[in-house]
């Protein structure tokens, strides 16, 4: 099993030697090999590489110091193999740019560890920046869930990604995205909750010129500008079931037909989908189909909820009044208040409320300035007694109908009609918001 996810050259002119190495190197991602200049050359130019172990006279005497300013220029970690014990000849290969000058008589005892080590700093050091200055948090368990899939080689596989709206699906998607395509592959996002039904296809397969009313232009979809790269569906719980099996025959056959061409597309990508909705009940009402939840879901990652994070609602806090370009102190009153919020739109909720605490005059923040949209944070309820009368009079139903159609018609009427801008602030589907709409009395 691989414990990472590097590309690795080896470059040696012995087939038995390169057996040798390539049994160890494997477990540490996709392994490229070379027997001559030439073809390591051609591999470096067409493919990213992280490591290059270089046999010191793979086409003859010092024919690897060519071979290593190549990495060089690349910046590539690389390690040369010789049996040579001139010092001159290991000088030369230092300056020449290589970071370890391994002998071939000892690879088998010292080749692992170093890879091993060589990869542990390459993530923590990343990963520990990611965790300080994107992807907040101080939970260990979390960190821990997410450095173990980013040890995995992604490339071409699936990734199933849930949690609640703002907790931090998309930078998660992206993280692992650069883990496994690190040389400027595309990374196409698409949220699948802002397209309606009818755009859909399109969008994600694209369409020949004249293939329908409006197709003025040949379009490539998302899916084939994804290809080489990753894709990234977020809220996929939103997408209809027709929408569902095509995007099912797309990863079982790894090809597809734009809309209106007989000509196949072939494709290769890592495919991340993200949902903050629960797909097993989608499963069980028929509004999700089974076997794409399992083409889907073979590595998965469910992110908690910053209620259920509560220490690192004042590391947030901190982070985010940082970034200020003005200097505040929060007092200790402060911080527990607002750690005693559930938080439902979680870390986006926590910045929106920190950048108007920002906007204050006063410099210091106390716990008379934490107004949690007007809710006590210790409360139970947050319904009012009026709202609370009306179910009791009426029923739960027609109190839910209600409050859809109030919002739904006060943010549309907010957003000047525009229906897309509505479903994103809203953070429903278009069916949800179509559903709720058709009944509205306007």
């Amino acid at each position: 099993m691989k414990v990472s996810n590097l590309n690795i050259l080896v470059c040696d002119d012995d087939k038995y030697f390169k057996l040798a190495l390539k049994e160890i190197v494997s477990d540490y991602g996709t392994v490229f090999d070379a027997e001559n200049e030439a073809t390591a050359k051609a591999i470096l130019n067409k493919n990213h590489i992280d490591i290059a172990l270089i046999d010191m006279e793979i086409d003859g005497p010092l024919s690897g110091i060519k071979i290593l300013k190549s990495t060089k220029s690349q910046r590539i970690h690389s390690i040369i193999l010789s049996s040579n014990q001139d010092e001159s000849i290991i000088e030369m290969a230092y300056k020449g740019g290589c970071d370890h000058f391994l002998a071939k008589l000892h690879f088998r005892k010292y080749l692992r560890p170093y890879l091993q080590n060589y990869y542990k700093n390459k993530s923590s050091n990343f990963l520990d920046s990611f965790f300080l200055e994107k992807f907040i948090t101080q939970d260990d368990q979390l960190k821990e869930s997410i450095s173990e899939i980013c040890r995995v080689n992604l490339k071409n596989r699936t990734v199933l990604i849930t949690g609640e709206t703002g907790v931090g699906k998309s930078l998660i998607g992206e993280l692992l995205h650069q883990q496994n395509h690190p040389n400027n592959e595309p990374f196409v996002h698409i949220n699948c909750s802002e397209i309606s039904e009818s755009l859909m296809e399109s969008e994600l397969f694209g369409h020949t010129k004249g293939s329908f009313t409006g197709a003025i232009n040949n379009k490539k979809g998302k899916i084939e500008l994804a290809t080489g790269g990753t894709l990234f569906l977020d809220e996929i719980g939103t997408m209809s079931t027709a929408m569902q099996q095509k995007l099912l025959n797309v990863i079982e056959k790894k090809e597809f037909y734009p809309i209106g061409s007989e000509t196949p597309v072939k494709v290769e990508f890592t495919l991340i989908t993200a949902t903050c909705e629960n797909l097993f009940e989608k499963i069980t009402k028929n509004e999700f189909r089974k076997d794409l939840f399992f083409r889907i879901s073979g590595i998965n990652l469910d992110i908690p909820p910053l209620r259920k994070r509560v220490s690192d609602i004042s590391f947030l806090t901190k982070h985010f009044l940082r970034k200020s370009h003005r200097r505040f102190v929060i007092k200790e009153c402060a911080l527990i208040k607002l750690s005693q919020y559930d938080w439902p739109g979680n870390t986006r909720e926590l910045k929106k409320k920190v950048d108007l605490l920002s906007l204050k005059e006063k410099g210091i923040i106390d716990e008379s300035d934490i107004n949690l949209t007007g809710l006590a944070a210790t409360d139970d309820f947050f319904i009012t007694d009026k709202q609370f009368n009306f179910v009791s009079e009426h029923g739960l139903r027609a109190f839910i109908k209600n409050l859809e159609e109030d919002l739904l018609k006060k943010v549309l009427e907010q957003n000047h009609g525009k229906i897309k801008k509505t479903i994103h602030e809203l953070k429903i589907s278009a069916s949800a918001f179509y559903r709720i709409f058709n009944n509205l009395k306007m």
